[in-house]
Formats: C-alpha cells, sequence, structure tokens
C-alpha cells in the first residue's frame, strides 16, 4: 500500500490499474465467443440465395422533411419509421408475389411485381389524394388483408401523421385472375372516417380477438397523438418519452372489431393497465394456449412489453395481463411483461417441440453499447398457468445464442432449407452516416428522467452525419452443434449491413423454397431470392382458406395453390403436422406479426428428406360465423389448398 508521502499521480496507480483489469474483464465476459469456423462452414453449406437491389422508389421532387420549430435539431430522429414491405397475392394468380412497399426517403408507397415473378402490372405509387398531405404525412406500415371477405386481397395503409387508410380491392365486372393492377383497382376509405387527428403509426396486425368470425385490426401508435412534430410552422410543444423504461405518454394504439364488410368499429380502451399509452413498435397475435383465440403480445419501446390472455367474447375484447415469475437468479427485466428494454419485433415458433408457441423479441443489443440483449422466450409448456395471471416462459436468448446482434427491429422464424428446424432473421441498425452518435445517446439513455421527455435535451440527429448501428450484418440465425444457433450472415450475404427496418417472407415462385424482401433505411431494399430447392428436402404447403359464403360443406383440399377466389386468407388458423416418428411441428396462419414488415399467409412445413406418405394434418379454425372447429386431413408433401369450410367436428 503506498505511503502517505507518495505523490497523488502515484497513488491513484493502483485504483486505475484495477478499473482497468475489471474493465476488460467484464468485457470479455460480455463478448460472445466466435463460432467455430468449421461449423459455420458446414452449416452454410446447407443454404443458397441470391441477393439483389430493388430499383428505388422514386422520390418525388417536391418531398420535403419538415419538423416542429422546437425541435430542428433532431429533424432526422422523427423520420426513422416509413420503412416497410409486405408479400403477398394482389393480383389473384395464386402465388404471393406482388410486393407493398413504403419508402420514407418518397414519403410513399409502391405496389411492384416480385423481380423474376413476370411484368405482369407496371409498378406504381399510390395515390391518397386530399386525403394526405404530403408535406407532414407519409406511410408508415403496408399490410395485405382481405377486409370485405370478396377473396380479393386489400391493402391496409398506416401512416406516420394521419389514422390508417383502407384500399379495398374494387370488383368490377369481367375481373379476372392476374388482370393488371393500378391505382383504379383500389377504393380508398378511412378507418375512422372523419377524424382529423395526427396518428404516429409504427405498426399494426390482424387477428379475429373478439372471436366472431372477423378479421379485426390492432394499429400501435409510437409518439402521442396530436404531436405536431412534422409541422415547419408549429412551435407546439410535444414530449418524448417521459423516462427510458416505464413510459406510458406515447400513442394510443386501438383495436378495431372488422364487420367482414371492409368497416370497422373501435373496441374502446382494452388494454390493461395504461398499456394503451405505450411507445408501440410490434404487435404479434398467437393461440398460445391453444383455446382458439389468438392471444396478443406488444412490444414496446421505453418500457414493458404485455403478453395479453385474450377472454374476449364476439363484440367485447378481453385481456388479462400476464407476468413472469422473477427470482434471485432472474432479473426483473427478464421476466415477461417487467423488461425496461426497446421492444422492436416479435414472433412466434415452437423450437422446443412442447406444442406451444414459443416468441422472439428484438431489442436494442449493441455491442460495448446499449447491450440489453434480445428475448427468447421459451414455453415451459404449463399453459393451465396462464389463466392465473402467469407466464410460463423464461428467457434464454443467451443460452441459445441469439440475444445479440446491434439495434434490431423486424425478426422472423422461418425454415429456409426445408430441414424441419427454422431459422431466425433480424432486420439491425438505426442509421448510416458520417458520425458516430452512440455516445450522445447512451448520455440520454442515462439522464434524469425528469429531462428526457424535452426534445431540447437530447442530441443533434441530421441526415447524412448522424451513424447509428450504421454498418451491422443482418443476422441469419441457423441451429448448430449442442442446440446453439450459429449467425451465418456474413457468409451466406457478404456486404449487406445496410440498416433496416422490415422483413417480408414469403414463396414467390411456389417451389417451397421462401425468399425475403428486407426494407432498407434511406437506402434500396434487398431481395433475398432463395435457391436452396437443389437440397432435396421435401416439404408441406398449405394455403389455407374461408368460403367467401356460409359453406354447409365439409373440409376440402386439392394439391397445389389456391384458384381465383376460391377462398379469403384463414387468419389465425393453427395446424399441427405430425411427421414419421412422432415429430410435430405447429404453425398459425399470420396476419401481419412483427414490426414493419408482413410474410403472407401461407404455411410451409420443413420435412426433410422426408417419404412421400401422407401424413396427418390437425387443424384448428373458426368459420365466418364465429363457430370453432377441428379437423383432420391426411396430406402428402407438396403444396396443398384447403378450404375450410363450416361444418367440422367440434
Amino acid at each position: 500500500m503506498p505511503s502517505i508521502d507518495t505523490p497523488v499521480k502515484y497513488r491513484q496507480w493502483p485504483v486505475l490499474v484495477t478499473v482497468l483489469i475489471t474493465t476488460a474483464v467484464v468485457a470479455l465476459l460480455a463478448r460472445e465467443s466466435d463460432p467455430d469456423p468449421s461449423e459455420v462452414t458446414s452449416l452454410a453449406k446447407k443454404f443458397r440465395f441470391a441477393v439483389e437491389k430493388l430499383s428505388a422508389v422514386p422520390i418525388p421532387p417536391d418531398v420535403v422533411y419538415p419538423v416542429n420549430k422546437t425541435a430542428k435539431h433532431m429533424q432526422f430522429y422523427y423520420y426513422q419509421v416509413g420503412e416497410s414491405a409486405a408479400l403477398g397475392d394482389l393480383d389473384g394468380d395464386g402465388l404471393p408475389n406482388d410486393l407493398c412497399q413504403t419508402d420514407v426517403r418518397a414519403k410513399t408507397a409502391m405496389l411492384r411485381t416480385v423481380p423474376g415473378t413476370g411484368d405482369r402490372y407496371k409498378s406504381f405509387t399510390l395515390d391518397f389524394g386530399k386525403l394526405v398531405d404530403r408535406k407532414t404525412v407519409w406511410p408508415s406500415v403496408c399490410r395485405f388483408a382481405d377486409m370485405n371477405e370478396d377473396g380479393l386481397t386489400d391493402i391496409f395503409i398506416t401512416f406516420y401523421g394521419r389514422p390508417p387508410l383502407l384500399l379495398l380491392r374494387q370488383d368490377v365486372a369481367g375481373l379476372k385472375a392476374a388482370d393488371p393492377l393500378t391505382q383504379a383497382s383500389f377504393t380508398i376509405s378511412e378507418l375512422v372516417p372523419g377524424l382529423n387527428e395526427r396518428w404516429w403509426t409504427a405498426t399494426a396486425t390482424f387477428a379475429d380477438f373478439d372471436g366472431d368470425g372477423h378479421q379485426d385490426v390492432i394499429v400501435g401508435n409510437y409518439y402521442a397523438d396530436g404531436s405536431e412534430l412534422t409541422d415547419p410552422d408549429s412551435s407546439k410543444p410535444f414530449e418524448m418519452n417521459e423516462d427510458f423504461s416505464r413510459a406510458k405518454n406515447g400513442g394510443k394504439s386501438r383495436i378495431f372489431l372488422g364487420s367482414g364488410k371492409g368497416s370497422y368499429t373501435y373496441a374502446g380502451d382494452v388494454i390493461p393497465n395504461n398499456g394503451s399509452r405505450a411507445w408501440t413498435l410490434a404487435v404479434g397475435a398467437a393461440d398460445l394456449n391453444r383455446d382458439g383465440l389468438s392471444e396478443l403480445y406488444i412490444a414496446n419501446d421505453f418500457g414493458p412489453d404485455q403478453l395479453l390472455l385474450n377472454e374476449s367474447t364476439p363484440g367485447k375484447v378481453k385481456w388479462r395481463e400476464l407476468k413472469g415469475e422473477r427470482g434471485f437468479t432472474r432479473p426483473a427485466s427478464m421476466s415477461v411483461g417487467n423488461d425496461t428494454f426497446k421492444g422492436m419485433s416479435i414472433d412466434f415458433a415452437d423450437l422446443n417441440d412442447d406444442g406451444t408457441f414459443d416468441m422472439y423479441v428484438s431489442n436494442i443489443a449493441s455491442p460495448f453499447r446499449l447491450q440489453e440483449g434480445h428475448f427468447l422466450w421459451m414455453s415451459t409448456g404449463k399453459t393451465d398457468q396462464m389463466k392465473s395471471g402467469s407466464a410460463p416462459w423464461v428467457e434464454k436468448a443467451d443460452d441459445l445464442g441469439m440475444a445479440h446482434s446491434a439495434w434490431a427491429w423486424d425478426a422472423r422464424f422461418e425454415d429456409f432449407d426445408n430441414d424441419g428446424a427454422v431459422e431466425l432473421v433480424q432486420a439491425t441498425g438505426l442509421v448510416r452516416g458520417r458520425e458516430n452518435r452512440w455516445p450522445d445517446l447512451s448520455q440520454v439513455g442515462g439522464a434524469n428522467d425528469v429531462f428526457v421527455k424535452y426534445p431540447a435535451s437530447w442530441p443533434k440527429f441530421l441526415p447524412g452525419a448522424t451513424d447509428v448501428d450504421g454498418t451491422f450484418y443482418n443476422p441469419f440465425w441457423v441451429r448448430g452443434k449442442e442446440g446453439k444457433y450459429v449467425d451465418l450472415s456474413e457468409t451466406l450475404f457478404p456486404g449487406m449491413t445496410e440498416p433496416a427496418r422490415g422483413i417480408a417472407i414469403a414463396d414467390v415462385d411456389g417451389d417451397g423454397y421462401p425468399e425475403q424482401v428486407y426494407a432498407n433505411f434511406w437506402m434500396e431494399s434487398s431481395y433475398v431470392k432463395n435457391q436452396s430447392a437443389g437440397n432435396g428436402a421435401k416439404f408441406l404447403g398449405l394455403h389455407l382458406l374461408l368460403p367467401t359464403t356460409q359453406d354447409e360443406g365439409g373440409v376440402r383440399a386439392h394439391k397445389g395453390h389456391p384458384g381465383w377466389r376460391e377462398g379469403t386468407p384463414a387468419i389465425g388458423s393453427f395446424v399441427e403436422i405430425e411427421m414419421s416418428g412422432g415429430r410435430k411441428q405447429i404453425r398459425q396462419v399470420d396476419g401481419g406479426n412483427g414490426h414493419s414488415g408482413q410474410r403472407s399467409p401461407e404455411l410451409r412445413f420443413g420435412l426433410g428428406q422426408a417419404s412421400d406418405a401422407p401424413m396427418p394434418v390437425r387443424i384448428t379454425w373458426r368459420d365466418l360465423a364465429g363457430k370453432s372447429h377441428q379437423d383432420s386431413v391426411s396430406l402428402t408433401p407438396g403444396y396443398h389448398t384447403v378450404v375450410l369450410a363450416g361444418k367440422g367436428s367440434k
């Protein structure tokens, strides 16, 4: 120990050395070990992709990016949401080869055919007329849905700056499959007719929440309703998040009940514990306890996510909030509903084969910055505990190697090589620029909560200059040895480091191997063609449809893709298949889960090197009158269209 006479500068050395050693040890422990190169090489051989840039969305010559007079220094920050992509079958040719893409640079939404699927119509930008002030409003999220149940795919567009719009496909005389699409193909109406209010919507998903047989929609809002953050003539103050861990001063998220005729009714203030005022970036619906009603996961920025048990009845939405168990070895933020992280996505898959969906949520998980970690909520299988308000899921992302990447948005489970095990893809990065703004954002994150709601306390965030996680790879996690996931992105997608927001997934050419579209921020988006079909793996593909009338016949199936207007996608239908050997897989028809990307509604099950023998397929669904059904069919590998009529065994 130094003597009292030792000069101060030398007495500080032991402390400095101790701090440096401690910091080095903590940093070493925080850093994930690099995967075994031989394992990366071996796993990568199973996949083959081709990446191409999509042609740019045309940017109008008069486009501007204004901001409230009180927050000019943060101009670019308010334009971070608005990149989305949805894949589906808009023109009725039987394949999900149509793309709706929003681009915040252009402040527009565009329809186009997927590259390589034929020039069935010319790409065009949607015109919303006087309903949208192009100076202060732009499309944020695109969703495909059959909102009037006529067998034609419609478009649901949310906005930053106004409530959503519905684009219903016109049923004109002589309409037939693959007719070219134009602006005139759609009639535009408002979700809330006549409402003149600023909404800042970051996400939406469709599901039959009240069990009446018609698809409802949840709209997840971010900034507080009425905030004039993009009005250059306004000096009206508005608030940022009131703190970084429990903020509930955001825009009001709302559920609207569908009539099945293209109109919607507000369900009321039904999200418990003031959850509707959280800063919502992603929503997801899935039947977690297999009772025929979809539960709801709401992923929130700046505070706890919510997992809601569905206790609704037709016409009345009712939720019970579920909470995960906390304990001595489990921090509060590592239990469902108690986290303080920055939730930006939600997707579902059964990773442990217990017949219950597990859940993956993106947060901010940047190395040596804000390293919160992503969530993998793994089911314990004790779904009976949900009735008492307990969430039977435990956090396992670190254990499985999926906890850390970067500032992350959409995440999607999918079996890209049809080996029977799902992979996980993730969109990462905030913005690419010249100056690293992480130190500034970190200062705000550690500031006194009294001040963070004021824009003046936030750092400069300007176009071209700001960089926050601007050059990270978008992870492609594959299950490796001992069940741990390995990121193959640098091997499979060299150079694909653009900041991204949404991921759309669909088998656009019908070969059983799904493609991806990455909605990139302030850059051209990416199309990833899956060329893995040569591996010889089999698959079962299902188009699950409800008849557009109250059909009293039984379930009927045929090989191949849907015929023209054969039915409407049976969003929320739950499927379990049983493979030879007894292993079971589950899927549910997705109505738009996640942040800003959307997968198409067909289901795929990878079968590996299976035989061509029929396999049992058990389906649970609700008909258009809200009646719950269960039935089974035996199907061989390949694509099948299954029409779920109104007659089945209870």
